[in-house]
């Protein structure tokens, strides 16, 4: 462990953050249930609908990392490799985040860029009717998925996607992208 790692002032960040949940890890099938789970009880307390919106974009998210991140590990349980990756949701007094990051190539970092700037362009009508363009279109060869994850987040919780890329430093074909979905109260 790094000696400039301290684990109280990691942890004074996420209470300052009022953090629910922190992972790093292989996001796999089983794991991301029982997360979920635990997701949905503390996020449920207070309002059941909020819960159930946090719980469905935390899924979103949890499944980009577990399909879409090039860091893998093998999955003895699952037979294939799996995604590794980042998930937090915090709260604040008005809202909640929940983002996820996870390492892409570049090659496919402004793809994903710029369907998000597209999604967030889109007014509540468009997002209804390029949704259901989307669920009806061909499964992409190689693409797992229906393709309407970013979408349905955007439709969740009203407020644009916020995509971030940070270049990995030791990998210039690399770069960690995070995704964070604002969910108001």
């Amino acid at each position: 462990m790094d000696n400039d790692f301290v684990i109280y002032d990691f942890y004074e960040k996420m209470r300052k953050h009022q953090t629910l949940l922190a992972f790093q890890g292989v996001v796999s099938q089983d794991l991301l249930s029982r997360l979920a789970s635990s997701l949905k009880r503390k996020s449920s307390q207070e309002d059941p609908n909020i819960g159930r919106k946090i719980f469905a974009i935390f899924i979103e998210l949890s499944q980009n990392v577990s399909l879409h991140s090039i860091e893998k590990s093998y999955s003895i349980k699952e037979d294939k490799p799996i995604g590794v990756g980042y998930l937090l949701v915090s709260e604040a007094d008005d809202h909640f985040l929940i983002s996820s990051s996870n390492l892409i190539e570049n090659s496919i970092l402004d793809h994903v860029m710029e369907r998000c700037q597209y999604i967030n362009s889109l007014d509540d009508a468009e997002l209804k009717v390029y949704y259901k363009e989307q669920r009806r279109a061909p499964q992409r060869p190689d693409k797992p998925g229906a393709n309407i994850g970013l979408i349905d987040m955007v439709r969740k919780s009203n407020n644009p996607l916020i995509g971030e890329a940070y270049p990995h430093p030791d990998y210039p074909s690399q770069s960690f992208l995070t995704i964070t979905v604002r969910l108001d109260k």
